[in-house]
């Protein structure tokens, strides 16, 4: 792991370790923004108020008795890619490893709401987890809409098949397939459907992308930008030779996402995008998961070549050559290339 910071502990996947369908929880990437209080999983309940008819405090025993569900999807953060923006943008400095695929395993949002007695006056989920600031600095909470949580939302209990670890937040963390990580709240403690969004610094201010992108450069109110939700298309190239031989064939490997439910195409460009050939999709795949691919190559000519990848979903959105630059540096997905030296 490639940590970032310390304080909380921010670490990102070696993009080379990235190989796998589904990735190791020993590898996966640890986001904190403080030093979290890992709450006792013997005394941990799950409170579940607002907007319902019958509020409910639920063990992690009780929670692991009612039907559990499995989701196969990506989690990112928000600012994976962040390094890449120029100008440079604030915040922890990401390279291509804060994300992962992984099976999480838990109880429906769905499920648990309907458990409660859903009302109809009920339009965002509060959510909030145990990741507490020092001092005077304004609490992580959340919320997100009724309408998303209702469709796929799951309070994880396992990842991977294992009791869900620590440091991605054990007991219970919220996942929120295909939208971007810092709706997935860790540590969870509490669900509270609510007329209205949630108010504060988290909400209002942080994780959110201007309604209408300008240059490189400017900067927008809070009011002249929306919510951070669904992921962007995007590929990486994970595996690659740094030397190859004219005429002798080698293969690339990688993975691409997006908030669509499924990856269409990968394409890979050895001429600065001006033709693309396609790659070829692993048949495993799951709505809102990664899907790893492959691609043959046979250099023709000595010299040093860059080869870039580019994915469209399966809603038609294309990976673009830049992203776009936003203050916060969210939700980077330009053209991932690497260098090739070929040789005679």
């Amino acid at each position: 792991m490639l940590q970032l910071n310390g304080y909380g502990v921010c670490a990102e996947t070696p993009l080379d370790a990235l190989t796998t369908y589904l990735t190791p929880n020993d590898l996966f990437f640890v986001r904190n923004h403080w030093i979290p209080r890992m709450p006792d999983s013997k005394t941990w309940a799950l409170r579940v108020d607002g907007e319902v008819g019958t509020p409910l405090e639920l063990s992690l025993e009780e929670l692991k008795a009612m039907p559990q569900a499995t989701v196969t999807c990506v989690l990112q953060c928000a600012g994976n890619g962040r390094s890449f923006m120029k100008p440079v943008v604030p915040g922890v400095q990401w390279r291509h490893g804060a994300v992962g695929n992984a099976r999480w395993t838990g109880v429906r949002v769905k499920d648990l709401l309907d458990k409660a007695g859903l009302k109809a006056t009920a339009k965002h989920l509060h959510t909030f987890g145990a990741d507490n600031p020092p001092g005077k600095v304004p609490p992580f909470f959340r919320s997100l809409e009724i309408e998303k949580v209702l469709e796929d939302g799951v309070v994880a209990l396992e990842m991977n098949g294992e009791p869900l670890p620590a440091p991605h937040g054990a007991p219970a963390r919220l996942v929120v397939p295909g939208w971007a990580g810092d709706h997935w709240m860790k540590w969870l403690e509490r669900l509270s459907p609510q007329p209205e969004a949630q108010k504060g610094f988290y909400v209002d201010v942080a994780y959110r992308f201007p309604n209408t992108p300008g240059d490189p450069g400017v900067a927008f109110k809070p009011q002249e930008m929306h919510p951070v939700t669904a992921l962007f298309v995007k590929s990486n190239i994970v595996e690659w030779p740094k030397k190859a031989k004219v005429g002798r064939r080698v293969t690339l490997r990688g993975f691409a996402f997006s908030g669509a439910p499924d990856i269409r195409t990968v394409e890979i460009s050895a001429d600065g995008g001006s033709t693309w050939k396609e790659a070829v999709l692993d048949p495993r795949h799951d709505p809102h998961a990664w899907r790893l691919w492959s691609f043959a190559w046979t250099p023709t000519a000595p010299g040093n070549v860059t080869l870039r990848a580019r994915a469209t979903d399966s809603r038609g959105s294309v990976q673009p050559k830049e992203a776009v630059w936003n203050q916060s540096g969210y939700l980077h997905n330009a053209w991932h290339g690497v260098e090739i030296e070929v040789v005679a």
